[in-house]
């Protein structure tokens, strides 16, 4: 895992909603670092995915894969 103070982030992801498709160790270390920086994120799963229910107890808007990644700008593949 990544501390934050390791995570650069551009500028440009600043206002913009980033869809993370999947939950794993890694979807969740970086969707966590990029809240803690004010960035927008969704997680983008399927409906019978066991990591669904996860992702809302961490306090992540979850979509299916579809809805995150119309609703994003930036999509990023776990």
């Amino acid at each position: 895992m990544m501390p934050s103070k390791q995570l650069h982030i551009p500028d440009y992801l600043y206002g913009k909603t980033i869809a993370i498709l999947g939950y794993s160790s890694e979807g969740q270390e970086y969707a966590r670092l990029l809240r803690e920086q004010e960035i927008s994120v969704v997680i983008g799963l399927r409906p019978v995915d066991d990591a669904w229910a996860e992702a809302e107890r961490d306090g992540f808007e979850v979509k299916t894969l579809w809805e995150a990644v119309e609703s994003a700008s930036i999509i990023q593949v776990w």
